[in-house]
């Protein structure tokens, strides 16, 4: 039985992190501060880079989960060691050196294959990071490739109605990429053109499903650290199913980049705009156009009638109930609906995604006092260009979209009622 006591303690020590952390000059005056488990692992090498909220305690559980699989991790936060803000926009702009640096460390110590991983806007620097490698003169044989938990490959958050533009990284890259996509997510309608982008660029792209959850599950925890992650509430049991399951999809998904075959080198396509944008703030003034339709039931099942709308200035809110800034922005709303005539003004919601006994569960703890429609296949925010929550759109007697935010506001603010004063005056002319 001694060996079956050496093994067990190996296996240990294996999913235990690391106490030799170690410190990676990325040149520059940069250093990227590096934690690892599975030192003693013949496995693939895992390259985690930590997510925007510096959320810790679910990829450190992961991490421990695949090295008693037999993989190395190393989770680096690039936003602490670049000494950077923890903003989309911060992330957005890293360029790839710093993940070309741990790809070079790591291709130096060996381990094979070699899977860079992140989630949301930090699958950027992942994919600048590979890029640069290459351009280095990396060989393409020796990383696998990447897995993206629900990214957000975006230039930044376009004015609601928009379409948003990919960043240029996404069509100039040509190693395998997994995108693990869940079934909820935001992004979820903007998954084909995805996948369709990078393989323009020559990845051999592949998209795994994850049933029942929504973005950011991976970072779901009972007590975070992060203020904007507290929101999201009490851990979900398809929440838990889906991160039982993530070391054993994460291993397959290391076994399947490996085994696929790859260009010799780097993609042979220039690089296109790969800025982030600034994002667009407050009311903006839109082209004016007819709104798309609204045929959705609300949360107790009545069909809306779009029609009703004609002939009066309408708020139409695209919201979740897992959205802090959707929640915050309610009370105001209550005040703005009810400083108003309904035969002038209206205002209708549309939940995204969510059972309407989850939405009529958050109306009994949450004064809503307008409409809510659910949209529970997420095509009505698809047609009308919802990228971010929440995002809104004023319309005039007509039915036609003339403002638009796509952040949280204070609806009851004097300069939105001038706009709807104004709106309301046209139909007087």
């Amino acid at each position: 039985m001694t060996w079956l006591r050496s093994l067990a303690l190996l296996l240990l020590l294996a999913a235990l992190p690391a106490r030799a952390d170690f410190t990676l000059d990325a040149g520059a005056g940069q250093h990227l501060e590096v934690k690892t488990w599975g030192r003693y692992a013949d496995g693939p090498l895992f390259i985690w880079l930590l997510n925007q909220y510096g959320e810790r305690q679910r990829a450190d559980a992961l991490a421990s989960q695949l090295a008693r699989r037999g993989a190395a991790v190393w989770r680096v936060d690039l936003l602490d060691s670049l000494l950077l803000e923890r903003t989309g926009e911060a992330i957005r702009n890293i360029d790839g050196e710093p993940v070309a640096a741990l790809l070079r460390e790591a291709v130096r110590g060996g381990k094979r294959p070699i899977v860079l991983v992140a989630c949301d806007r930090m699958a950027a620097p992942l994919l600048r990071g590979l890029r640069a490698w290459q351009e280095g003169g990396g060989d393409n044989a020796a990383v696998a490739g990447a897995v993206l938990f629900f990214p957000n490959l975006y230039r930044g958050t376009p004015v609601a109605g928009e379409a948003p533009e990919l960043l240029g990284i996404v069509g100039a890259t040509n190693l395998p990429v997994m995108v693990m996509q869940p079934e909820l997510g935001a992004h979820r309608g903007r998954l084909d053109g995805l996948l369709r982008t990078l393989r323009g660029g020559g990845s051999p792209a592949y998209a795994w499903f994850v049933p029942g959850v929504r973005d950011y599950y991976l970072m779901h925890v009972e007590k975070p650290k992060s203020e904007s992650l507290d929101a999201m509430g009490p851990v979900p049991a398809e929440v838990e199913r889906a991160l039982r399951a993530t070391p054993e999809r994460l291993m397959r998904a290391a076994r399947l980049l490996a085994a696929t075959p790859r260009a010799s080198g780097p993609a042979g396509v220039a690089l296109a705009q790969d800025r982030a944008s600034a994002p667009a703030y407050g009311l903006i003034e839109r082209p004016r156009r007819p709104a798309p339709e609204l045929a959705l039931l609300d949360a107790r099942g009545k069909r809306f009638a779009a029609g009703d709308l004609r002939g009066r200035v309408t708020l139409v809110n695209f919201w979740a109930t897992w959205c802090p800034p959707c929640v915050h922005e309610i009370p105001s709303m209550n005040r703005l609906a009810a400083a108003y005539d309904p035969g002038e003004f209206a205002l209708v919601s549309v939940n995204f995604r969510e059972s309407p006994a989850h939405v009529r569960d958050f109306m009994r703890r949450v004064a809503v006092d307008f409409p809510v429609l659910l949209d529970e296949n997420g095509a009505a925010s698809t047609r009308w260009g919802v990228v971010a929550f929440p995002s809104s759109f004023l319309l005039d007697r007509e039915g036609h979209i003339r403002y638009s935010v796509n952040t949280a506001i204070e609806w009851d603010s004097a300069e939105v009622k001038a706009v709807i004063d104004r709106l309301r005056a046209e139909g007087r002319r």
